[in-house]
């Protein structure tokens, strides 16, 4: 197996950027930064990389795509893989984005415009 197979089958199978702990620095040095770079952007993230910062972001960009949405503290479960609790605190510290509707059902809303509503 040359180096090219040995760090493709690493990233496949660990995702970025957990492949480096896996392979000697010896391997990595064989291989050619223009392919690494190229294999490394159409890798999939490794889930054990993933921080609370990124599910965070996960619901704020689909938020931002779904304006004005009712949503439920089960679909935002589903977008971010947080659990519960950790959403509903999410939820309540970001009320700026999520206007309370009725019990378990929240509206999605763009603060910017908000902010430019209340100006007026």
């Amino acid at each position: 197996m040359n180096a090219h197979e040995i760090v493709s089958d690493a990233i496949t199978q660990y995702g970025r950027p957990l492949w480096v702990a896996h392979i000697p620095a010896r391997i990595r040095k064989q291989v050619d930064a223009q392919w690494l770079s190229e294999q490394l952007h159409t890798a999939h993230r490794s889930p054990d990389s993933i921080t609370r910062n990124d599910q965070y972001q996960d619901i704020l960009n689909w938020c931002k795509s779904n304006l004005f949405a009712e949503v439920t503290l089960q679909q935002l479960q589903e977008i971010s893989g947080l659990s519960a609790p950790t959403v509903r605190k999410f939820i309540e510290s970001r009320m700026d984005v999520f206007r309370k509707l009725r019990r378990g059902v929240w509206e999605v809303r763009d603060p910017k415009a908000d902010r430019e509503a209340d100006q007026r």
